[in-house]
């Protein structure tokens, strides 16, 4: 072999290719811009936007039937309306009770809707890419939860609507029914607004420790189930046995405490189902430490779990 071919054989040989990465030069929006796209995106999935049609089933279904009372009593207003100037005696839904009459639909929006929110992540061991970029744990969990509340808050508004603009075209005088109609519409806002917060931290932080979704919904159920029927025996035991401080335990129950609360924005006062003892600002507190306690309990969950 040459010396000239021994100089081609030992010289570097190869090719650069131009694989088209760039740096980043956009703006840097940072941990509220991420914070602020997760609640975005769990919103649209809450509602199944951006998903098959299966996933919009569940959530518009339950919203639905929440809703079509209150929409059936405004298709029906003129003939309501009628009625009752006839002197007839109509049985109308109001803002403070239609919770109360109707929540069980809420609570299965929560059981269908709360573990599709946090059980796939946990499920896919994706929560390490949340977490690696510049959103932390508990802007992952505050994120989460206030999608789920804004959700059950447009549940809880949308029927509160139709009431109102029902309400208003049952008067002759339309634009005076408005300004006599919305002080008593108005307490509904807060009202929905703290139920729409308790239901979804209680969802959401008992629904966080399971990956699977079968057993977050069978857990929510049993929940909401005995907290309802456990605190209301024990109640009506220490009536019988004279137990003074039994009616305490009653602010422990998730449905029957928001009922309680919801009287209190309305300025109604309670019905015999309650303690004779306790208002309704009682129950007011509870929730809102209610809210408190399980938000706190959610951010707990976050930060220690594995990621």
């Amino acid at each position: 072999m040459s010396a000239g071919n021994r100089l081609t054989a030992s010289s570097a040989a190869g090719s650069i290719y131009d694989l088209g990465y760039r740096h980043y030069e956009g703006k840097r929006r940072g941990r509220l811009y991420a914070a602020w796209s997760l609640y975005v995106e769990s919103l649209r999935g809450i509602w199944g936007f951006g998903r098959p049609m299966s996933a919009k089933a569940a959530p518009f279904i339950l919203a639905g039937l929440y809703s079509f009372f209150a929409f059936l009593q405004l298709a029906f207003a003129s003939t309501l309306a009628n009625a009752i100037s006839s002197g007839q005696q109509v049985q109308l839904f109001t803002y403070a009770s239609y919770f109360t009459q109707f929540g069980l639909l809420l609570i299965l929006f929560c059981v269908a809707q709360a573990p599709e929110v946090v059980c796939r992540d946990q499920r896919y061991q994706v929560l390490s890419l949340y977490f690696t970029r510049a959103m932390g744990r508990p802007d992952y969990a505050l994120a989460r939860l206030a999608s789920l509340a804004t959700a059950l808050f447009l549940a809880l508004i949308v029927p509160m609507i139709a009431l109102f603009i029902g309400d208003v075209l049952m008067k002759p005088d339309t634009i005076g029914a408005i300004g006599d109609e919305l002080p008593r519409a108005l307490p509904a806002i807060p009202a929905c607004l703290l139920i729409a917060a308790s239901m979804a931290s209680i969802s959401l932080a008992l629904s966080s420790y399971s990956p699977r979704r079968a057993y977050s919904a069978i857990g929510l159920i049993a929940y909401f189930l005995l907290m309802e029927a456990v605190p209301a025996i024990i109640y009506a035991v220490a009536q019988h046995g004279g137990w003074t401080s039994g009616d305490k335990l009653v602010l422990l129950t998730p449905i029957t405490s928001l009922t309680g609360a919801s009287d209190w924005f309305f300025g109604q006062t309670l019905t015999s189902d309650f303690p004779a003892t306790l208002g309704p600002d009682a129950y007011v507190l509870a929730c809102l430490v209610s809210v408190a306690a399980f938000t706190a309990i959610l951010l707990f969950r976050y930060r220690r779990i594995a990621a």
